[in-house]
Formats: C-alpha cells, structure tokens, sequence
C-alpha cells in the first residue's frame, strides 16, 4: 500500500468495519486491516431491537436483512427464581431483535465498508506498528508470507480484548472478574426464537437459534471454577436447557472465550483511539456488546473528524464517554447479579454480590 491513509482500523470486527464504514461515509481515506477471512466462527449471535437504529444510519440494513437473519421474538430467564419470566419484543418500537451468524454479519459490515471506499485488507496480521519519523504512523501486516506496510494519520485500535496496538501505547486493562464462556454449536430445527437465560449454581446458560437450521450454547462461568469435576454434568442442572438441547447432552464446547468486564485506561492517546472490545468489553448477559462496539465505531468515526478539523479536545470527550458508559454498565450488572440468591454457598455468585 504505497500512500498516505487518513485513518488505519486495526480489526475488521463490528467496531472496526463502523468506524471504517462511517469515515468512507466523511470522505476520509480508511485502510481496514483484518487477521481473518471471514470464515472462522465468532461469538455474539444476539442482537437487541435498538440495533435497527444503527445500522440504518449506516445505510446497511437492507444489506443486514440480506444475511438471512433470524427474528428474535424476546428473551426468557430464569434468574431470580426457577419459573422463567418472558420479555417479548411485541411492544419495542424498534419491532423485534435478531438471531445472526456472526461471521455473515462481521463480513457483511466490512464489506459495506469496502464499497463505501476503504481499502479492506483481510488475512493479514499486524506485526509491527510505530509513530513514524514523519509524523505519521507506520503499520506492518503480514499477508500470506509477505509484508504490507501502510501510513496513516489517525490510528484506530479495533483488535477486540486483546487490544493490541493500545497495549503497546502504555494502555492498561482493568478487569472485573474472571468470567468466561464455554460455548457449543449444534444442529436445531426449534420453531421458537427466544434467547435463554438459565442460572445455576455456579453460573448460567445461555442459549438462542442461529440462521441455518443451528443453535448455540454457552456456559458461563469464572475461569478458576470451569475446572470443578462436577463439569460434566451442568446441563443437567439447568433443566430449561437441558430440555431445549433435546433432553440430551451438547457437544463439548468448540471455544472457550473470555467474556470478563473490561475497560482500558486511557482508551486514547497521540493520534490513536480505542475502539470496540478494545475500549470496554461487556458481560453478555447484556445483550449489548455487539450493540456498543458499533456505537464507539460510530463515535470514534465522529471524533476523529472533529480531531482533523481542528477541535484537539474531541479525543478527550470520547474518553469521559467510554468510561462513563461502562460505569453505568458495571451498575446495572451489579443490580443483575445481586438479584440471585438462591445459592447463598456459591463461590461464584458470592463474588458478584460483594462488588
């Protein structure tokens, strides 16, 4: 890539192809740098009402409407008790929220932002990055054994938790708790279309169908209690599960990722911004992650113009903003989980009740 860049996007996820898709939009030179294809499984297959809202001010919901997505009819939970509670969509003036492939809909974002004028760049991992001499950046990537190099003004950290380039800006993580998720795909021909949400001692099950006849299931649990013996026998412990996986067992689960609460400190710096994952990270008993990472796509978008056209206090809005939200989350989080006490021995919820 032999010329000059406005912006370079590490990370072709939600927050990434927005930020990018939205730049194109501004008439800004964007160079959208993916490690992936497109073709592995990714995690956050269930997207809110609200979510309508933003992909039509990016001009893609026609196109989202093409991937095939799944209707989401509301959410069911057994939280606070074992009788579940319904919350259906009926009355949300977005109209329903949506069962997606993750891979269809990350492709379809970063695609959308192709053809609005970014220069996407897929299968290529970052290897290097560093402020030039210049007074721009300088950012290597390797694509099938060969080394890429791009130049760029504004550099946009989108790399997910790992947060990679923000990491080596002196950025620190601050984490919440150790929760991870074990999560299994597998063939379902459900007519229903709500999200589950079941609690168990040490944790909770989440479920949902997916687009193409499937169906995921997570266990989330703290990192240090997914290796108690008594694993193999949760689904039995969840019997809303337990009876929509068939009354039978899962496959073992296929990943195992973390899903802990995150916030970077300082999530900007010199010409480089945080974004997505990479800013702030949610538990998923949100419902709000994939939500959020378009939303500081979309704010990072409107902040680095601001910053080019010469308001050099924009980066530290977007900063008070990012913490401010996830303030407000962790409060509603902890509402959430001191909501449960069915299980006054339980290591896992007794931590989330002394927060």
């Amino acid at each position: 890539m032999g010329h000059l860049f406005d912006v370079l996007v590490a990370g072709g996820g939600p927050a990434g192809s927005a930020a990018a898709l939205d730049l194109s939009h501004r008439g800004f030179s964007v160079a959208l740098i993916e490690q992936d294809k497109y073709e592995t499984p990714r995690i956050g297959e269930t997207l809110p009402p609200m979510i309508r809202h933003q992909l039509t001010g990016l001009g893609i919901w026609e196109r989202f409407l093409e991937c095939g997505p799944l209707e989401s009819y509301g959410i069911q939970t057994a939280w606070e008790t074992p009788t579940p509670r319904h919350q259906d969509f009926l009355h949300n003036p977005y109209g329903c929220g949506w069962h997606v492939d993750r891979t269809c809909f990350d492709a379809m974002l970063a695609s959308a932002a192709a053809e609005a004028g970014a220069e996407l760049v897929v299968s290529a991992r970052v290897s290097s990055c560093h402020w030039g001499a210049d007074g721009h950046w300088m950012l290597e990537a390797v694509q099938a054994g060969r080394v890429l190099t791009f130049s760029g003004r504004m550099l946009v950290d989108a790399t997910g938790r790992r947060a990679l380039l923000a990491g080596r800006g002196g950025s620190q993580a601050h984490v919440a708790d150790r929760l991870i998720g074990a999560v299994t795909f597998s063939e379902s021909s459900e007519a229903a279309r709500w999200t589950l949400i079941e609690a168990v001692e040490d944790g909770w099950w989440y479920s949902a169908p997916l687009p193409g006849a499937r169906m995921v299931f997570a266990y989330m649990t703290d990192s240090d209690l997914w290796g108690d013996p008594a694993r193999g026998n949760l689904l039995n412990l969840a019997p809303l599960t337990f009876e929509r996986a068939g009354r039978k067992g899962v496959p073992p689960p296929s990943q195992i990722v973390s899903a802990a609460s995150v916030v970077r400190h300082p999530v900007t710096g010199p010409n480089w911004m945080a974004i997505g994952d990479a800013a702030l990270a949610f538990d998923p008993l949100s419902g709000q992650g994939v939500f959020k990472s378009i939303e500081t796509g979309t704010r990072a978008s409107s902040t680095i113009a601001r910053y080019f056209d010469g308001d050099f206090g924009a980066p530290a809005e977007y900063e008070g903003w990012v913490h401010e939200t996830y303030q407000s989350y962790l409060s509603t989080r902890s509402q959430l989980y001191r909501s449960v006490q069915r299980w006054p021995g339980s290591r896992f919820w007794n931590r989330r009740a002394a927060v």
